[in-house]
């Protein structure tokens, strides 16, 4: 399959935009829960709730659709981290790395189609994981191993090579939520109660950096937390 970038976006009414935002919804819980291969467009308009021809006249195929939902997901990733990270002006680098982890645990519970995705597209292994790759997963590959680099030549991490800390990270902040109806089968937690959020959150911040206050309990809100 030869991957193609989205298409230039129409000029769109508000409403045309809701139906397009729709259908992007739609595809990416079907992709990520039924791999590329496995959903089909006329499935994604059904659960959108709209035609397949309005569905063909914002997104020319399935290629197309596929990657402007990938596009969209991470978007709204380095969105979210850009916001933290703009938010802490004049904290220091351990703070930041431990916020920003906690950033990166949060988004992982509020959309598990990130990880799904992924995971999809490593067992198909072919061009859509070498563009997803090369496209949005290595620059966040880049950076998170630099900043490792940075606390391991500091004493502040365990003296761990970057890139396993990476998939210790991305493992331990994401799996719980990937695989939620396991987690809840097994422990009887929620693991999308915010209070379940915050404990994984306090535990993946001390398996890297040490001790952090106790966890409220499950169920019960907390804010967020920032560390000296």
């Amino acid at each position: 399959m030869t991957i193609s970038m989205p298409t230039a976006p129409r000029q769109q009414r508000p409403s045309a935009n809701g139906t397009r935002d729709r259908i992007l919804d739609a595809a990416l819980d079907l992709f990520a829960d039924r791999s590329y291969e496995g959903a089909t467009t006329r499935e994604i308009a059904a659960r959108a709730g709209v035609t397949q021809p309005l569905l063909n006249y914002h997104f020319h195929s399935k290629d197309d659709l596929w990657t402007s939902a990938v596009d969209r997901l991470f978007s709204q990733f380095n969105q979210a981290l850009g916001t933290r990270r703009d938010g802490l002006y004049g904290v220091d680098d351990l703070s930041i790395a431990k916020l920003m982890i906690r950033e990166f645990i949060y988004f992982s519970a509020a959309h598990p189609q990130l990880h799904r995705i992924i995971t999809q597209e490593c067992k198909a292994d072919n061009t859509r994981m070498d563009w997803l790759v090369e496209t949005h997963v290595r620059p966040l590959y880049d950076t998170t191993v630099s900043l490792f680099s940075q606390l391991v030549a500091r004493g502040e991490v365990p003296a761990i090579a970057p890139t396993n800390l990476y998939y210790i990270l991305t493992g331990a902040g994401a799996t719980m939520f990937v695989l939620a109806p396991e987690c809840r089968r097994l422990s009887g937690i929620d693991p999308m109660g915010p209070g379940a959020i915050e404990a994984q959150a306090d535990a993946v911040v001390e398996l890297l950096f040490g001790r952090v206050p106790a966890p409220a309990p499950f169920g019960q809100r907390m804010s967020r937390p920032e560390e000296p």
